[in-house]
């Protein structure tokens, strides 16, 4: 039987699939409506249809960048369709000329839909390893 653990990491790995295969359209299926993200750079978006632009605008200015997400816990409250996924996440991409690597930690909200399919609500990624040409996120004034 397949469990909700089970799906929710399937999902994941068809986000992975859609970052390498550079599809924002596939991307924006995995996400709720309400979708929030803050990145490793801390920059945020709001919604589902920002998040896919924001993706196609990544992809068409770098075509070399790449992630992937690992999830190392996945805790499900079945009765209410939530989900909990805290991983290491890993990107590479080009900084002028200049190939970069960054890795972190990312935490996840994942909501069931009526129809049982899981989707990412809310991701937060904290950058915890990066090459010297990484660029740091703008202090907090």
């Amino acid at each position: 039987m397949t469990t909700s653990k089970d799906l929710i990491i399937e999902a994941r790995e068809k986000f992975n699939l859609a970052i390498a295969n550079k599809d924002a359209k596939a991307i924006r299926a995995l996400l709720a409506p309400s979708y929030h993200i803050v990145t490793g750079r801390s920059d945020q978006s709001h919604g589902a249809d920002e998040e896919a632009r924001r993706w196609a605008g990544v992809f068409e200015a770098d075509p070399t960048a790449v992630y992937v997400r690992t999830p190392r816990e996945i805790t499900v409250n079945e009765a209410w369709g939530l989900a909990e996924e805290l991983g290491n996440w890993r990107g590479s991409y080009t900084v002028g000329k200049e190939a970069v690597k960054a890795a972190g930690v990312y935490s996840a909200k994942w909501q069931r839909t009526r129809n049982g399919e899981w989707v990412v609500q809310a991701e937060i990624f904290t950058t915890i390893e990066f090459d010297e040409a990484c660029i740091p996120p703008e202090p907090i004034p």
